[in-house]
C-alpha cells in the first residue's frame, strides 16, 4: 500500500515536467560542485523542482545518502522522508506557492499547473498525518532498476499492479474467512437463514455451573 501511495505521488510530481536543456545543465553543475561524477540524467525528474524549495541543510541531507546515487532516487527519498516526518503537506504548499517558478519547470497542461486539481494535493497530504510511516529512505532500490527515467505511465502501471495484487490478496483473505466461518458448526447454526427463533448462546464446555 505504501509503494502504491508513493507511486501515485511520484506520478503527480513527474507529470508534465519540461524537457529543458537548461535544467539538465543546472543539475550537472550542482553535481560537479558537490563532487559527484555520475552521469546526468537526460530526462527531467521532479527532484529538479523539489530541491528548489529545500534549504542548504536539507539538500546536503539527501546528497549525503550512501546508497542513493541518482536524482530519481533523491526525489523518491525526499518523498518518503516527508511521509515519515509528516512534512509533505508543508512541502506541497511550498511547491505550489510560486506560480512563476512552477511554470519554469512544468508545462501548462501538467497536473501541478492545474489549480483545481493541484489544490487537492495538500489536503490529501494532510490526511496522511495520522498515519505513522517508517520507510527506509537510504535504499538503493529507489535509484531505479534502469538508467532511464520512469515515465508517468510506468509509475501508474506500477501503482496499478500493486492495487491489483492487493485486491487479489484481499479477496482471497475474505474467501478463506468465509470458509472458516461456514465450516464452524457453532457459528453456522447462528447464520442459518431458515432459523425461526433467536439462537441460543454458545457456551464453552469448560464453564462451571
Amino acid at each position: 500500500r505504501v509503494t502504491c501511495l508513493c507511486a501515485q505521488f511520484e506520478a503527480v510530481l513527474q507529470h508534465g515536467l519540461r524537457r529543458s536543456r537548461g535544467l539538465a545543465l543546472t543539475a550537472a553543475a550542482i553535481k560537479q560542485a558537490a563532487g559527484f561524477s555520475s552521469k546526468t540524467e537526460t530526462e527531467p525528474v521532479f527532484w529538479y523542482y523539489v530541491k528548489e524549495v529545500l534549504n542548504k541543510h536539507e539538500l546536503q541531507r539527501f546528497y549525503s545518502l550512501k546508497t542513493i546515487t541518482t536524482d530519481i532516487g533523491r526525489g523518491r527519498a525526499w518523498l518518503r522522508c516527508a511521509l515519515n516526518e509528516h512534512s509533505l503537506e508543508r512541502y506541497v504548499h511550498m511547491l505550489l506557492a510560486d506560480k512563476n517558478r512552477l511554470s519554469v519547470f512544468y508545462e501548462d497542461w501538467s497536473f501541478m499547473m492545474d489549480e483545481e486539481r493541484s489544490s487537492m494535493i495538500p489536503t490529501m497530504a494532510a490526511g496522511l498525518n495520522s498515519i505513522l510511516f517508517a520507510i527506509n529512505i537510504d535504499n538503493k532500490d529507489l535509484n531505479g532498476q534502469s538508467k532511464c527515467t520512469p515515465t508517468v505511465s510506468d509509475l501508474l502501471k506500477e501503482s496499478t499492479q500493486n492495487v491489483t495484487s492487493l485486491l487479489k490478496e484481499s479477496t482471497q483473505g475474505v474467501s478463506s474467512l468465509l470458509r472458516e466461518i461456514t465450516t464452524s458448526s457453532a457459528v453456522s447454526i447462528l447464520i442459518k437463514p431458515d432459523q425461526d427463533t433467536d439462537p441460543l448462546p454458545v457456551l464453552s464446555k469448560n464453564v462451571n455451573a
